[in-house]
């Protein structure tokens, strides 16, 4: 299955933010409604997998996985996630973000 790719270093920001776009700047629902959700969205009209490659940002709060990746899961539903998201993305800055990310998406209630 081929893949879409998201750099969110050079895409987004370096610096993401919190969760809301009222947090401030480079919010994860800003990553969300800019990026994450039109890209995830042409991955599964194309049938290939999104990846999204988090190296070479100053890192990544909680809320801001909560805010876009959970967003995700609670729109387009756990499996269709885990259908179309490539989990094995890049971040070889912080090897613990792969699970913060599953856990994240993991707590939707919407199992679609």
């Amino acid at each position: 299955m081929e893949q879409i790719t998201i750099k969110v270093a050079t895409e987004f920001s370096d610096a993401p933010g919190a969760r809301f776009i009222t947090d401030g700047e480079n919010s994860g629902e800003l990553f969300y409604n800019e990026l994450l959700r039109d890209r995830f969205a042409q991955a599964m009209e194309a049938k290939q997998k999104l990846f999204i490659d988090f190296d070479d940002t100053w890192g990544y709060a909680s809320s801001f996985i909560s805010g876009a990746f959970g967003r995700l899961a609670d729109e387009f539903g756990k499996s269709t996630v885990a259908k179309y998201l490539d989990f094995d993305f890049k971040s070889d800055d912080d090897p613990t973000l792969f699970q913060k990310v599953k856990d994240e998406i993991a707590k939707s209630s919407n199992n679609a």
